[in-house]
């Protein structure tokens, strides 16, 4: 099967409800205090709704400078609203490359490798299937363990497109 086949075939087949794509601003909101910097690349597909109204999501926020990383998953819920407006919530789990604890003043010490992820979102569908909004997300291990936790924030636009 060529790639351009498989991109074409696999949302029918695996039941994709979009296909979501960003550009972050990295470590910038109000946990983050600036110790990374730089802009993610954010990739996210969200399959049909599977509990409570919630699609699955997989996603990633890639860094472009070689900062911390992080893959995710969990539950997207999402609405539109007077036909035009997006609104979104997602809690879940989420991995990362960073550091989990010791005395670098230049990366956030995240504590464990395991982390919660939630993220927030408004947008405006310019048509009935493309939707720009803006994104924020935070990832943290909410204190568990008794460990460090800086946590992060990344914050952006993404652009979806619903099937």
């Amino acid at each position: 099967m060529t790639l351009i086949s498989f991109l074409l075939l696999t949302p029918v087949q695996a039941e994709i409800h979009a296909l979501r794509g960003g550009v972050l601003s990295h470590s910038t909101g109000p946990v983050s205090n600036g110790q990374e910097h730089g802009v993610d690349v954010h990739i996210e597909a969200a399959f049909n709704d599977i509990f409570l109204n919630g699609y699955y999501a997989l996603g990633m926020d890639l860094s472009t400078q070689g900062e911390t990383s992080f893959v995710y998953t969990g539950l997207s819920w999402e609405g539109r609203f007077f036909r035009r407006v997006h609104l979104g919530g997602f809690l879940g789990l989420g991995l990362h490359d960073g550091e989990l604890d010791g005395n670098r003043d230049d990366r956030r010490l995240l504590g464990t490798r395991v982390l919660f992820r939630t993220a927030v979102e408004v947008g405006w569908y310019v048509d009935d299937v493309w939707c720009l909004s803006f994104m924020y997300d935070h990832y943290s291990n909410l204190g568990i363990g008794d460990v460090r936790n800086q946590g992060n924030d990344n914050m952006g636009l993404r652009l979806s497109y619903d099937f």
